[in-house]
């Protein structure tokens, strides 16, 4: 997430927060630039380099770093804009571009800055008649670039073309038929086929202008949507405070009885143990009730519904 190194304000904060980068790398919003370089030219608040406020940019990419490089990039490609065919041999041409990769790192990462600009001016100096010279040349990423575009307009006006001669042709087919069978007067058919033409170009002219008046009211309805959201959390309504609760999922059944509920219920009607306590009481060991087996049977008979 971005967020100016200045006022600490983020995208969270600010829904429309514009970051801006000069040449040093440390971004800073478009608020902090217009207060600090409102005179045009300031230090910058992490590095101290004097700083023109011309030289901003909107930033693109979140990494400054990355976009530091980009712009480094941009500025020495056109002085290092030197072509194969200016060297004698494809390993100069090979050390050329280490080079040039060599130079935009130092320059990115600030290593040896100083003679590394210092190697600039030199490169500049010695080839100025090459470097004027491939301004006004085009490279092969340039050249195949402009190539496919050209190939893309020409295939869409093809298809457009063709779609409109086809359309034509039928329609004078459907006209001529018309004429050949029809006992309606040529003049008639003519002035309704003109009609309907100039009406179909109407509507065309009118479905166009509502759907450019539509697109601009969903544009307006965006922006202020977007004006009209808050983030700050002293426009938020407070409610009641959560409090977490562990779910109960009744997936085991139902509850087992008690012991009281054992005797309710008449769940002690059918166990051969009772039977026998009833008879004769010496025949059941000791700390086994007839409460014992019936839970018993009852607990072996949920075993697969989870209950242990």
């Amino acid at each position: 997430m971005r967020e100016c190194g200045k006022c600490k304000s983020s995208e969270y904060t600010n829904k429309n927060l514009v970051m801006m980068v000069n040449e040093c790398g440390h971004p800073l919003c478009r608020n902090c630039v217009d207060n600090l370089f409102a005179r045009n030219a300031a230090p910058c608040h992490v590095c101290g380099k004097i700083l023109r406020r011309n030289n901003f940019w909107e930033q693109v990419f979140d990494d400054p770093l990355i976009e530091k490089e980009a712009h480094i990039r941009r500025r020495l490609r056109k002085i290092y804009n030197l072509k194969k065919d200016d060297f004698p041999s494809l390993r100069e041409f090979n050390d050329y571009l280490e080079r040039f990769e060599t130079i935009v790192c130092n320059l990115a990462c600030g290593v040896d800055v100083e003679e590394t600009e210092a190697e600039i001016a030199e490169f500049k100096e010695a080839n100025q008649e090459l470097i004027e010279r491939n301004k006004k040349k085009l490279d092969e990423d340039q050249i195949w670039i402009m190539q496919n575009l050209k190939e893309d307009r020409e295939m869409k006006n093809r298809v457009d073309y063709n779609d409109e001669t086809r359309s034509a042709v039928r329609d004078t087919k459907a006209i001529m038929e018309e004429l050949r069978e029809s006992n309606v007067p040529a003049e008639v058919i003519l002035d309704r086929e003109r009609k309907r033409q100039i009406e179909q170009d109407l509507e065309e002219k009118e479905e166009a202008a509502r759907r450019k008046k539509r697109n601009k009211e969903i544009l307006q309805d965006r922006k202020r949507m977007a004006e009209s959201m808050s983030f700050s959390t002293s426009q938020r309504s407070s409610g009641r405070t959560f409090v977490y609760k562990q779910p109960r999922l009744f997936i085991n059944g139902p509850g087992l009885p008690t012991q009281e509920e054992l005797e309710s219920k008449g769940y002690l009607q059918h166990i051969y143990v009772d039977i026998c306590n009833k008879i004769n009481t010496g025949r059941i060991a000791g700390g086994f009730t007839t409460h014992t087996g019936c839970l018993r049977a009852l607990f072996e008979s949920r075993i697969d519904l989870l209950s242990f």
